[in-house]
């Protein structure tokens, strides 16, 4: 604490401070990778701060923005994850979409933050939860690539 200060003056300057966005509660839990383009990463299961896939375990992440239905994660440096194309391409940013079923997730893979800024995307497709009763919805899923690019 600083020298002097009173204690009610530094509580409001702690509490005033901004504080970094959070994933939301409904991106917690395990996506079925309902895309050709993610089906070798299989399983997707985000935590509170790590997300995981195929040769990927706990990577850690950064929440750079989350605006109600739209997430985006930017992975640690160290995170070893990489889709499966030749060579492979690291995982740098995801952003992550809810559809209004509440059970289809768009996601897209960037390799930078400056492919996110030109929105040129990695690899893009759809997951899902295993637990919905109406599985992947066919339009949702034939509107998204379901090749890497």
């Amino acid at each position: 604490m600083l020298t002097g200060m009173h204690p009610l003056i530094a509580l409001a300057l702690f509490s005033a401070a901004p504080t970094a966005p959070t994933a939301p509660a409904w991106l917690a839990g395990d996506w079925e990778p309902y895309s050709n383009a993610f089906i070798g990463l299989r399983m997707l299961t985000v935590g509170k701060d790590t997300l995981s896939w195929k040769g990927c375990a706990n990577a850690h992440f950064d929440v750079v923005t989350s605006t109600g239905n739209i997430v985006v994660l930017r992975l640690a440096k160290d995170a070893m994850c990489t889709l499966s194309d030749a060579p492979p391409t690291r995982m740098d940013t995801v952003r992550l979409t809810l559809r209004e079923n509440r059970c289809d997730l768009g996601v897209e893979i960037f390799a930078s933050p400056a492919a996110m800024a030109k929105n040129a995307p990695s690899a893009t497709g759809l997951y899902g939860r295993a637990k919905c009763p109406s599985g992947p919805v066919d339009q949702a899923a034939a509107s998204f690539s379901t090749t890497p690019r």
